[in-house]
């Protein structure tokens, strides 16, 4: 898919800015009181804009850096670290989404290192992150609001003179400030949560629980280096709870841009490449995110978990339930499982490359080669992965416009056929809050986050003789209301070299019954492809099985009764 663009190169400006053209005068404007300080990696450069309130809506701002003292007769020889920064950029993230927020003097201004006090109104702020060790110089060129360069460098004022000395480090967050409310307690080997909210189009910040943080994304994490981003932790009964905000700064300024739990369509800051590609720039922060979170709260790394809903649903698709590494089990209400057109031509506003949201050709990734919509199949990726994933559980409704029930069903076919553990529900609901609680509770009675961990094996079922009828991908077709997998209890895992067993029952189960079960998870008892076990089944039955090309092993129709726990064994033969 292609895209319709208007191209501001930020560079040619700059360049013309320091080659006579006229608007590096004795009168043009430049910012004044530049400051820098480092810690942990990355460089906060701050200063005071050149105009206030309403004045100043009409300006911009660049970040240079330089191994030498800036002037305005060196500046195109300085890189440019940051383009197109916001006026008043010192406001905090989440809370000064438009214009009229940045100049309201009642919302608050960042805090740039632990401890320290609010910047003050009417500063700018940027942020960038060490490459190398060394000493580094820093000036702020101000622009127009169409990103035209229009002001100075005055060494002192907008232009460093004394060198910062820089080192190359992990970045740390910024805890703002402590809420008493589900405050963390300290206490380690807690599980985690990560929670991804849905849609919410006007930003805002994280919910006033916990501990909240600022932190500002490396190079890797977005379309520039410096991008602020907040998350909370919290806990509750349950544990720890990791709130992040999907909202990305828009460079226009006038709201935020939504990145769907996975990236966005862009050409960064500094790309070689012309047309705009998708960078998994949300992954990375999570990815950030989510482990610094672990170290920090001495979070247990078996007992960590996704839940997602409607945008977020489309989250644990796409970016948790393909970390197997990290995630025990994963929660999906009403979320997409294949991204769809919009979702990739959200586009974004660039200093550099203006970018409408119109496609005719296809959409690559960051290597400018792989097929967008291709890797963000999670139909297809299940299909081409067999080892152990997190526990699946999917909530959906028939009527959702927004989630194609067609894709729902391919994605419970395709779990099935891999035998990967998972369990959905439904009912004719269409893409609302309600719908997704009501569907989700018969999933959160059986197969809660907390019955999982990386540590611990677990049946796999699939083939339930009691499952609904999904249909055949109509809506119309198929039970209104029903789920796959529901009712299934275990326990008493017996998960030894030779041996593998577990006590099963259904609270569903009316008659006998059968359901294919497969020992997922498995720490020790580890097959290779083609080799045979026995098994033996408590409610009558027994045989021979040889394990598929990935090692697994999957018993057939066991059989279930009503009220009585069957116990499964399954023994290495041969």
């Amino acid at each position: 898919m292609g895209y319709v663009a208007l191209r501001v190169n930020m560079f040619a400006l700059a360049a013309l800015a320091v080659a006579g053209s006229g608007l590096a005068a004795a009168d043009a404007p430049h910012v004044t009181d530049i400051k820098a300080v480092h810690h942990d990696g990355q460089t906060f450069v701050t200063w005071t804009d050149v105009a206030q309130g309403q004045a100043g809506a009409k300006y911009r701002y660049s970040l240079y850096r330089s191994d030498a003292p800036i002037t305005q007769e060196n500046l195109a020889k300085a890189e440019l670290c940051c383009p197109g920064i916001l006026n008043n950029s010192c406001k905090q993230f989440g809370r000064a989404n438009t214009e009229k927020d940045r100049i309201d003097p009642r919302v608050p201004t960042c805090i740039i290192e632990d401890g320290g006090k609010p910047l003050p109104d009417g500063s700018g702020l940027a942020v960038r992150t060490a490459h190398r060790d060394g000493k580094s110089f820093y000036a702020v060129m101000v622009n127009d609001d169409a990103f035209k360069p229009v002001g100075q460098i005055v060494p002192g004022q907008s232009a460093t003179t004394e060198a910062v000395e820089e080192k190359v480090a992990p970045i740390q967050p910024i805890r703002i400030v402590q809420y008493t409310q589900s405050r963390p307690s300290g206490k380690p080997n807690l599980p985690l949560e990560v929670s991804l909210h849905g849609s919410q189009r006007d930003g805002g910040t994280v919910a006033e629980i916990g501990d909240f943080y600022l932190y500002f994304g490396t190079a890797e994490m977005g379309w520039r280096d410096g991008l602020p981003g907040v998350f909370a932790v919290s806990e509750n009964q349950a544990g720890l709870k990791l709130s992040p905000r999907d909202a990305i700064e828009n460079p226009r300024g006038d709201g935020i841009l939504q990145s769907w739990w996975s990236g966005y369509y862009c050409r960064p800051v500094g790309a070689a490449h012309e047309e705009p590609r998708f960078y998994e720039f949300t992954t990375r922060r999570l990815d950030w995110m989510t482990h610094w979170v672990i170290d920090k709260y001495r979070v247990d790394p078996e007992r960590i978990y996704c839940q997602g809903q409607s945008m977020g649903g489309g989250g644990v698709a796409f970016w948790a339930f393909r970390r197997p590494a990290l995630f025990a089990a994963v929660v999906a209400k009403i979320g997409r499982v294949r991204a769809r057109p919009s979702i990739a031509a959200a586009g974004l506003d660039l200093p550099g490359e203006i970018i409408l949201s119109k496609f005719n050709k296809p959409i690559f990734m960051a290597d400018g080669k792989t097929d967008f919509f291709k890797v963000k199949d999670s139909v297809a990726w299940v299909g081409e992965h067999h080892e152990d994933l997190p526990f699946y559980s999917l909530a959906c409704g028939r009527k959702d416009t927004m989630i194609p029930w067609r894709d729902n069903t391919e994605m419970a076919r395709a779990l099935a056929a891999g035998h990967h553990g998972f369990a959905m529900a439904w009912n004719s609901g269409t893409h609302s809050t309600s719908t997704a609680l009501e569907a989700a509770k018969r999933l959160e009675r059986y197969y809660g986050a907390a019955k999982f961990s990386l540590s611990r094996s677990y049946p796999a079922f699939s083939n339930s003789s009691i499952d609904d009828r999904l249909g055949n991908g109509d809506p119309a077709d198929g039970d209104p209301v029903g789920g796959i997998n529901l009712g299934f209890l275990w326990s008493d895992v017996v998960d030894e070299d030779g041996q593998w067993s577990v006590k099963l029952e259904n609270d569903l189960c009316k008659e006998r019954m059968t359901v294919d079960v497969t020992p997922r998870n498995c720490q020790k008892f580890k097959i290779k492809a083609g080799q045979i076990v026995q098994w033996t089944n408590s409610a009558g039955g027994s045989g021979e099985v040889a394990a598929d090309p990935w090692g697994l092993v999957t018993v057939e129709k066991v059989v279930l009764v009503p009220g009585e726990k069957t116990t499964l064994s399954i023994l290495r033969a041969r």
